[in-house]
């Protein structure tokens, strides 16, 4: 984006605007900036000569960028490595960016060193053909790691190819290859995820679960319960705070999302951002729910000997409720409680999942599923119910051969 300086005079009057912007990239891969300057647009409103010089700059930078795009032979874009472009480019301009949380980023760094092993540091960019690529997935699937002596999984191979295919798909989109050979593959030859049930509980294993939560603090009590009877995702559930509860509309505003920072050189734990869809929603909460948070967020203020402030955390930690929770305690919350009643195991996403299958049951339809999980894509959701009514098809017919049976005797 360009950037807009304001040029004045001696007295301080506005007289124009500079504008700079960056057009492409040498031999040297160093950047290469244009700079104009234009004339203070005449007879409009401060906001309007604002809206208009951005205007103004936003074409000149396009244009720019077309004409150098057009008028510079860059040689470097034929001899740039696989490594050399993952590394300088794709990796500080595309993935490092406030885009990405930094688990993502952690997950890019992960899964593209592994193309980068296998390409090696002089595979030239453009040498990647549609056979490269189709060896690199035979590889994954075929060769030992040093970890587990096994191939990876059908799910890790899906992975690794998706981010072999973004750089690639970034590749072009910076016009370093002309085409990405990732979408010459047929469907059959695409590594698909593994497929595995849906996991969650059937409507008599939550109640017993729920039972057993009584003996349980509170806190735990209305978070587990959160995530059974919401559909909340971990993060999410953490995150919300005390301005996210609307009492008197029995709902929850699910506005941030909380994720574990592993990064080694960065000071903070957590790193706090949207959802997952990257979009707010709203879901609702029964009375009985909303009743339990409100005792909850009684005992905290008589707990801290404070009236607790909107942005105070909902499940904040034990010594300050201005700070969350970490996610991962809440998983090995769940493993131990289910482990100490010898209940099913679930992980905290099975008890989200266990959310959509008590909906259906409930009579919600697939959009309504949809949105009460806060899943961007409607296929996600698809898959969920797939796993949940083949269970429901199976209870049918069964109910049917019962009754048939019963008119039998």
């Amino acid at each position: 984006m360009a950037t807009i300086d304001i040029r004045k005079n001696k007295a301080g009057e506005i007289t124009g605007y500079r504008i700079r912007a960056c057009v492409g990239r040498d031999e040297q891969y160093k950047q290469v900036w244009r700079t104009c300057t234009i004339a203070r647009p005449e007879g409009l409103t401060p906001k309007k000569e604002e809206k208009e010089v951005k205007r103004i700059a936003d074409e000149w930078e396009k244009a720019q960028k077309d004409e150098y795009e057009r008028t510079h032979v860059r040689s470097d874009k034929a001899k740039i490595t696989f490594k050399e472009f993952v590394e300088e480019h794709w990796m500080k301009d595309h993935v490092k960016t406030p885009d990405h949380t930094p688990s993502s980023i952690e997950f890019f760094e992960y899964t593209s060193k592994m193309a980068i092993a296998y390409f090696g540091d002089r595979k030239k960019l453009r040498e990647i053909d549609v056979e490269a690529v189709k060896r690199y997935i035979n590889h994954l699937k075929s060769t030992p790691t040093k970890t587990t002596g096994k191939p990876f999984g059908a799910t890790s191979v899906k992975h690794f190819y998706g981010t072999l295919k973004n750089i690639l798909n970034y590749a072009k989109r910076l016009h370093y290859i002309d085409s990405n050979p990732c979408e010459d593959l047929s469907q059959k030859e695409t590594p698909g995820r593994q497929k595995k049930d849906i996991d969650f509980l059937e409507p008599s294993e939550a109640i017993r679960f729920l039972q057993c939560l009584e003996n349980e603090p509170l806190f735990w009590q209305c978070l587990l319960n959160v995530l059974l009877k919401v559909g909340l995702r971990r993060g999410e559930a953490v995150a919300l705070q005390w301005q996210d509860l609307d009492e008197k509309n029995l709902e929850i505003h699910v506005n941030r999302n909380i994720t574990l920072n592993k990064a080694k050189d960065s000071e903070e734990t957590f790193h706090i951002g949207l959802p997952k869809s990257k979009e707010a929603r709203i879901v609702p909460v029964s009375s009985q729910l909303c009743f339990m948070l409100k005792r909850l967020k009684k005992e905290q203020e008589e707990k801290y000997q404070a009236i607790l402030l909107p942005h105070a955390f909902i499940f904040g930690n034990a010594e300050d409720p201005y700070k969350p929770v970490r996610p991962d305690s809440v998983t090995t919350k769940v493993r131990r409680f289910v482990e100490k009643n010898h209940l099913q195991n679930v992980s905290p996403h099975d008890l989200r999942h266990t959310a959509a299958s008590l909906a259906l049951e409930a009579g919600s339809d697939l959009k309504e599923v949809q949105e009460l999980l806060g899943h961007a894509d409607p296929e996600t959701t698809m898959r969920y119910y797939t796993g949940i009514s083949e269970q429901r098809k199976r209870r049918t017919v069964e109910g049917i051969e019962a009754l048939l049976s019963a008119n039998g005797k």
